[in-house]
């Protein structure tokens, strides 16, 4: 059974990441409860469930504590609430390999990917040929479909320009990527222990909305993803749990991936869109039986 767990569930603490101050709406915290029901079996019917609130002082008095993104205000929730406040990786490591220039400093996966810094840089990336014909940018965190945009070369001085302009201002850059057709979704999950051993659970087939957001998950059916694209994957998946070990990052991850169609009509596999240096809403499917996580020492 293992040790009860009280879980911290603070969905789309990635607002903390971009700001220290920051938290999310109210009608965003609305959500979160019914979200909690569609996490699989990350959390079982015995754990408690908190949410930050000013009235769980205590209620967690011996529990060993799990926050789903361990920022520092997650971890003072925890304690509030009495729980044993688990080890976890500094803020600035955080905020580090959850950036999405981290996944891309791991190298391109997608034509044209790059990071830009200027209004010029947005300009000359978004004159180039895409295989969608409109370009993706993405503000270095976002969750949900949050902190995107799509957008064409000739909205960079018009519709687009003040979500650009402000993007930069406050983030201080952008990761283009081209708006591509994309077939089909999956992810991987892992997790690193402090010591730097990685363990992996099994690909998983994700539904998404067109936006991105997450809809469901359940575990890959074999053939699902080819041999190529597995190898391709097993390989994406070795790479980022070396550079989070090599971030000084301990903890769960995920990397999502998704096949897509060019504008040959060629399927092709993108087998790192991004990493999710934290629990993500198909990590206890995707884990199944494998729960390092559950070790009161990890």
């Amino acid at each position: 059974m293992g040790p009860r767990i009280a879980w911290l569930l603070n969905l789309g603490a990635e607002v903390e990441l971009e700001d220290a101050r920051r938290t999310l709406g109210a009608e965003a915290r609305a959500r979160l409860p019914e979200l909690a029901g569609r996490l699989g079996a990350l959390v079982r019917p015995a754990d408690i469930l908190l949410w930050g609130g000013p009235d769980e002082a205590r209620r967690a008095e011996g529990a060993v504590g799990k926050a789903w993104l361990p920022t520092p205000r997650a971890l003072a929730a925890l304690t509030q609430a009495g729980a044993r406040v688990p080890a976890a990786p500094s803020y600035e490591v955080l905020r580090q390999v959850n950036d999405r220039r981290f996944s891309l400093g791991l190298g391109a996966t997608l034509p044209g990917q790059r990071a830009v810094m200027t209004l010029d840089e947005v300009r000359e990336a978004l004159a180039a040929p895409s295989p969608g014909g409109n370009w993706l940018l993405r503000r270095p965190h976002g969750f949900a479909g949050r902190g995107r945009r799509r957008a064409r070369e000739d909205e960079v001085l018009g519709a687009a320009r003040s979500w650009i302009e402000a993007s930069l201002r406050s983030f201080g850059a952008l990761v283009v990527e081209p708006w591509v057709d994309r077939m089909a979704d999956f992810g991987w999950h892992g997790f690193v222990s402090r010591e730097g051993q990685l363990s992996l659970g099994e690909p998983t087939w994700q539904e998404t909305a067109p936006d991105g957001t997450w809809l469901s998950t359940r575990p890959a059916k074999p053939g699902e993803i080819g041999l190529e694209e597995t190898k391709a994957f097993a390989q994406a998946m070795e790479q980022a749990g070396a550079a989070l070990v090599a971030a000084r990052y301990f903890g769960p991850f995920g990397l999502d991936a998704f096949r897509w169609r060019d504008e040959k009509g060629s399927l092709r596999f993108n087998p790192r869109c991004e990493i999710n240096a934290r629990y993500s809403m198909g990590w206890g499917i995707g884990m199944g039986e494998r729960r390092p996580d559950l070790d009161p020492e990890a």
